[in-house]
């Protein structure tokens, strides 16, 4: 009867891989498993620098602002320096505030999250018709802008968008639109 069992352990473990009992080199599955490893160890930390050069934008902009969402960002990352930008929805009572109060809802909007002095910003402005060719600064070394940031860059020019400068960012805010970007 041991015998029996044996045969027809056997005859499943060849049935189990399909291939009539081809069982695979143990290199081949360890360069395999190590292929694949080495493919993770690469993609994770991509979709992380992006969530975290997120949140260093989102560090750069003042308190003052409710960023509910992320809805598109791009950069070029170097070792030492980067350049692009963000776009943030606010929240519907921040953008109320902003409507109520106009331009004096960003006075007290000078300084980033982070409380740094490079992420210092002069007195905030009404855009001007002919002004926004200096802002979007980073969008220019980043990617083609997707229509939203062309529809902001569209309402700049309009009355009711404000913006602001600092070291080598910008910030603009399209209260039609319920954004903010980091540029």
């Amino acid at each position: 009867m041991g015998s029996k069992d044996n045969a027809s352990t056997e005859q499943v473990r060849h049935e189990s891989f399909g291939w009539d009992g081809y069982q695979p080199p143990t290199v081949a599955l360890r360069l395999t498993f190590l292929a694949c490893a080495l493919l993770v160890l690469i993609l994770l930390p991509v979709k992380g620098c992006s969530h975290m050069q997120v949140e260093l934008y989102r560090q750069a902009i003042p308190p003052q602002f409710e960023l509910v969402e992320a809805l598109h960002h791009d950069e070029i990352v170097g070792f030492r320096e980067g350049c692009g930008y963000a776009i943030f929805r606010l929240s519907e009572d921040n953008l109320a505030r902003i409507r109520r109060q106009g331009l004096a809802y960003f006075d007290a909007a000078q300084l980033g999250r982070d409380g740094k002095p490079y992420h210092q910003y002069q007195p905030w402005q009404a855009t001007l018709t002919d002004a926004h060719d200096q802002l979007f600064r980073g969008q220019s070394c980043a990617g083609e802008p997707p229509e939203l940031l062309e529809q902001a860059q569209r309402a700049v020019g309009k009355e009711g968008a404000f913006f602001t400068t600092g070291h080598e960012q910008d910030l603009v805010v399209v209260p039609a639109l319920g954004l903010l970007i980091y540029s």
